[in-house]
């Protein structure tokens, strides 16, 4: 079974979410629900964890949560292990409770702290287990209330902030924000997370996948291949253009056989761009979808058979590769 890409580093903001295996229930009465919860304040003080929201639900669970060290699998697999274990102890039952690994997005700021806090506590209502989110005993919404008491690692202060510093104005602020969104509880703000994992501004994703692009690649994780960076069209042609001396419209420009640099730049955009075979065509002056893969086929028989220009393109794949690594430890 393919694992999900996990981003696991000090001081981390994560919307991290358990399901039970085949959507079956995780838990089967209160008891459940309260050992669960004991089990949570366990990890989350060992591990120093600050929770800014929970919802635990019949079948899955959600938390939303900052780990200031790098260890959000190790406090996961204790929480879920220990729950599991529990659980089919108490039920009588064996084999696995969770449909595989925890999933986790890791989120860029706080900036998303309402969207997703307000997401978490209206699961009930969009399972249509509750009309109210108030309904639901077990989530972390009684506490933004003040019905509830606060555990030393839910830290609702933080949220209920961005309503004001009075924390009982803030409260009802924040209950009358929630409650907006039930009419569309549906939306959620995970659907934009790029691969499903990673939640943030164009730039900060684009950091991430140059990042995901220097570690080794494990075929078991297929997220990591989907995320890592990879170069524009642009970026090839101007580093094809610096490497042949030449100017970008000797290499867009259709022109007659023997224009190495034009050949170059349209094998590495098919190797190593996101572009489909018709952008690039239409990139290199209207190209015909044959004749590129035709280019492509003619680079990759030349490479056999061409010492000289095989290490010209290896030279080339390594510059682009270090140019974008390099502007990504800038930007970090």
């Amino acid at each position: 079974m393919a694992r999900p890409l996990r981003i696991d580093i000090e001081n981390g903001l994560y919307h991290v979410t358990s399901r039970g295996w085949e959507r079956r229930v995780i838990v089967r009465n209160d008891a459940d629900c309260q050992h669960w919860l004991e089990l949570l304040d366990r990890v989350a003080v060992r591990c120093g964890w600050r929770v800014f929201a929970w919802v635990l639900m019949t079948n899955h669970f959600h938390l939303y949560l900052r780990t200031p060290e790098p260890n959000l699998s190790r406090g996961m697999h204790d929480l879920n292990s220990g729950y599991a274990s529990a659980f089919n102890r108490r039920h009588r039952r064996c084999g696995a409770l969770y449909q595989g690994r925890f999933k986790a997005v890791l989120v860029e700021d706080e900036s998303h702290s309402l969207e997703l806090t307000r997401y978490l506590h209206l699961n009930p209502v969009r399972a249509m287990m509750v009309d109210a989110p108030e309904q639901h005993a077990w989530s972390s919404y009684g506490t933004y209330l003040g019905r509830c008491e606060n555990p030393v690692w839910l830290d609702c202060l933080a949220v209920l902030g961005q309503f004001g510093k009075q924390t009982s104005r803030a409260r009802v602020a924040y209950r009358g924000f929630v409650e907006s969104g039930i009419d569309r509880a549906d939306c959620s703000p995970l659907a934009a997370a790029a691969g499903g994992v990673l939640l943030g501004s164009e730039g900060w994703v684009e950091q991430w996948r140059q990042r995901l692009a220097e570690q080794p690649d494990f075929p078991a994780i297929p997220g990591q291949r989907q995320l890592a960076w990879r170069p524009t069209v642009e970026d090839v042609v101007q580093a094809v253009c610096h490497e042949f001396d030449v100017h970008r419209t000797e290499l867009v420009a259709r022109r007659r056989r023997g224009n190495d640099g034009r050949l170059a730049a349209i094998y590495l955009c098919r190797r190593l761009t996101d572009e489909s075979v018709g952008t690039i065509g239409d990139y290199f002056g209207g190209v015909s979808t044959p004749a590129i893969s035709k280019a492509v086929q003619r680079a990759e028989i030349r490479r056999s058979q061409d010492r000289a220009w095989e290490r010209q393109l290896k030279r080339l794949m390594e510059g682009i590769r270090s140019s974008g690594q390099s502007d990504t430890k800038q930007l970090l």
